[in-house]
């Protein structure tokens, strides 16, 4: 009986023992199993080429028309019959040019007679004070005589202007644009007479966008290009505050065009230059909108240690070959195939393009 017992217990621990080892044996096998598993599964393949950043300067196209440096619109400044016209429509003509010649009326008599009186003043007042110095006059009767002096004085200013007025004159270089009356017609205090033009320099006017308008300013270089032309200018106005309607940002240029060779009203863009910065030229199929960053436009690189990075970037201009971005570092490699498939941070088996046939 004693020795049943000594067999059965010998036997349980054998069990025991052979239960225990063979746990172990499994446990190691799956787990040398795994590894191999984990180990043997290949990483994800990328393209990738070398990129690195050059000097850009991004042109800002703004679509306008050309325009006259000055608009005016001349009237009259006496009421008066219109009795010439002495310059024709559409011409050129310096500042000062006689252009419209109102009926004068008796206003050559009433200068003779303005300044008659001037005279007969000037003489009474110096009498008035010759009498007053030798104690024959008094105050009260030597300021009525510089009083009525002033008076006369006035009087033929006033008469002057008026008879300058009824010529109606060029104000500036430019040209006679459109007669706006005929020989013969009446004109009040303040009808429009003619238009007038100044084309020498001249401008192109266009919309900036809220973008646009904070990536130029008054030094900028910029051109005229219109009509098959490109014409230097400058930059002389941006408008501080935009259009409650549409948004947008008044934008003028100006150039010189001595020989009124440009009309105004042309179909024109303002090119302007911005600041140089420093950009990678890249095509847009590898540009990507990364759901892991809110949807922000970028690229994707790998490192020296075949991990994957993405780089917020932003298209600052365009070529015929593809756009230029900002946001990068100085060197880089990009993915150009497979970015869409890898996370950043992950590790990968890069491939140069350039070893592919």
């Amino acid at each position: 009986m004693k020795k049943n017992v000594t067999i059965a217990a010998t036997i349980v621990i054998l069990l025991t023992a052979w239960m225990v080892v063979g746990s172990s044996l499994q446990g190691e096998s799956a787990s040398q199993s795994a590894s191999s598993g984990a180990q043997s599964k290949p990483l994800p393949t990328v393209r990738v080429r070398d990129s690195v950043a050059e000097p850009y300067a991004a042109e800002i196209v703004l679509r306008g028309k050309t325009a006259p440096s000055k608009a005016s619109i001349l009237r009259a400044e006496i009421g008066a019959q219109i009795m010439e016209i002495s310059a024709k429509r559409g011409t050129a003509v310096k500042a000062g040019t006689p252009l419209v010649r109102l009926d004068a009326q008796n206003l050559p008599e009433q200068l003779e007679a303005a300044e008659k009186l001037v005279s007969q003043r000037a003489l009474e007042h110096e009498a008035a004070q010759k009498l007053q110095s030798s104690g024959y006059q008094s105050e009260t009767r030597l300021a009525e005589s510089a009083a009525l002096l002033a008076q006369a004085k006035n009087q033929l200013a006033s008469t002057r202007i008026a008879l300058e007025n009824t010529i109606i004159r060029a104000p500036y270089d430019g040209v006679f644009n459109e007669r706006l009356v005929q020989v013969g017609e009446f004109v009040g205090v303040g009808d429009p007479v003619a238009s007038f033009l100044a084309l020498d320099p001249m401008i192109v006017t266009a919309e900036a966008t809220e973008l646009e308008i904070q990536k130029i300013d008054e030094d900028s270089p910029a051109v005229a290009r219109f009509n098959g032309h490109q014409i230097e200018g400058r930059i002389r106005y941006l408008s501080m505050a935009a259009d409650s309607a549409v948004r947008t940002y008044t934008v003028e240029l100006e150039f010189a065009n001595p020989d009124y060779k440009h009309q105004a009203g042309l179909t024109a863009d303002i090119v302007a230059t911005t600041a140089t910065q420093m950009a990678h030229k890249v095509t847009p199929a590898i540009l990507f909108l990364s759901a892991d960053t809110d949807g922000e436009l970028g690229l994707k690189t790998v490192d020296g240690d075949q991990r994957v990075h993405f780089y917020k970037t932003e298209i600052i201009g365009s070529a015929s070959d593809g756009v230029w971005v900002n946001g990068l570092p100085e060197a880089v490699k990009l993915i150009t195939v497979g970015q869409g498939f890898v996370l950043p941070g992950a590790k990968v088996k890069a491939v140069e393009e350039s070893t592919i046939n």
